[in-house]
């Protein structure tokens, strides 16, 4: 067993128990490798079948970080070697455990403290509590590296307000705790402070009511105690501005109005900067995605977003992208295309094209 997640039980005087996953993997932020989803999955589904088990509560250990995303520099290394089943072995599981958390029977409380980028929003998403503290910095970087929000991502940024997830996916930019609860990212703020006190209720608690509105009572009352840190929401305040760029009825005039854009706000600025920086080439993936799949179902996204990831990390951008910002770290990516204009519609549309007669995922 990997010691890059630990699992505990913790005894409620009620008899039940509280199942307890940490991250443990401090020095890459908690980022998951394949092992460590593996060994998630198989828990959690052990527990999904433990009547004993009333809640599952997911942290990270150390203060940076709950999980700063997955182990890209391991996908790009199976990438150069062409390498495809490993990299659909590493996507399919990833889906198969972020689905299960979205479905799963038993209330699960995610404690989003410090960094959670990538995969950690895909371990959160599906959560029934998911807790933002004073510590947290959220994001969906994928841009960064020539990839595209995944992780369920088509399913939770079409769901956001007034464009704002389309905002999120292009420029990457990081959100603070009232964002995310602002984008419903996350649904409760309790200060870091609490998380030992949390726990230690929910073991004092009364399992013998409902499993959720007993997780709620023990979550609310941090919440209640935190509600006046937490702190004001950049997304909410550029909100109308952010939609009218956005808003632009084609991809061309949206990166256009992103161009355009003068402001003297620090947070904007850096958002348009790492827009305009991105892969040309993953723009435009993550524009069409986000297009093709907001009416799916989020069984229809997973399964749209395997097709995708496995054809652009093995194709597009992603193993440059990597290279540039994490394993060489010049910050000098040469992008596959240098404009929009040199996309054709036909190269767009092979990277949704599935190569598989029965779909890995068939069976979420």
């Amino acid at each position: 067993m990997s010691e890059k997640v630990e699992f505990q039980e913790l005894d409620t005087v009620s008899g039940h128990r509280i199942g307890v996953v940490t991250l443990n993997a401090p020095k890459s932020l908690n980022a998951l490798d394949q092992e460590m989803i593996n060994e998630l999955h198989r828990q959690l589904l052990s527990w999904h079948n433990d009547e004993g088990i009333v809640c599952v509560f997911l942290q990270g250990t150390g203060d940076r970080a709950f999980c700063a995303g997955g182990d890209v520099r391991a996908a790009r290394e199976s990438a150069l070697i062409n390498n495809k089943a490993s990299v659909q072995a590493f996507f399919e599981q990833e889906y198969r455990l972020d689905h299960l958390i979205h479905v799963y029977n038993k209330p699960v409380i995610c404690w989003g403290h410090g960094f959670v980028m990538g995969g950690g929003v895909g371990l959160m998403a599906g959560a029934d509590f998911r807790v933002v503290t004073d510590t947290t910095v959220m994001a969906m970087p994928e841009i960064t590296v020539g990839l595209y929000p995944d992780v369920g991502g088509s399913w939770l940024l079409g769901r956001m307000p007034a464009k704002t997830g389309l905002f999120v996916a292009l420029t990457a930019c990081q959100l603070n705790p009232a964002d995310a609860v602002y984008l419903g990212l996350g649904n409760r703020f309790v200060d870091h402070a609490f998380r030992h006190n949390v726990l230690a209720s929910l073991q004092q608690a009364d399992w013998q009511q409902d499993a959720y509105q007993v997780t709620y009572n023990v979550v609310q009352e941090y919440a209640d105690q935190s509600a006046g840190w937490l702190p004001y929401s950049k997304i909410r305040e550029h909100r109308d501005l952010i939609k009218k760029m956005m808003g632009k009825p084609s991809l061309p005039g949206i990166m256009a109005a992103l161009e355009a854009l003068e402001t003297s706000d620090e947070w904007l600025s850096k958002a348009r900067k790492t827009a305009l920086n991105g892969s040309p080439l993953s723009i435009t993936l993550t524009y069409e995605q986000l297009q093709r799949t907001r009416h799916f179902s989020l069984k229809e996204a997973f399964q749209s977003e395997l097709t995708l990831s496995v054809n652009t990390v093995l194709r597009g951008d992603f193993c440059e992208g990597v290279r540039a910002l994490l394993v060489d770290k010049d910050r000098q990516p040469n992008w596959q295309y240098a404009t929009l204009a040199d996309i054709s519609g036909e190269t767009v549309d092979s990277f949704f094209v599935p190569d598989w007669e029965t779909h890995p995922l068939a069976d979420l």
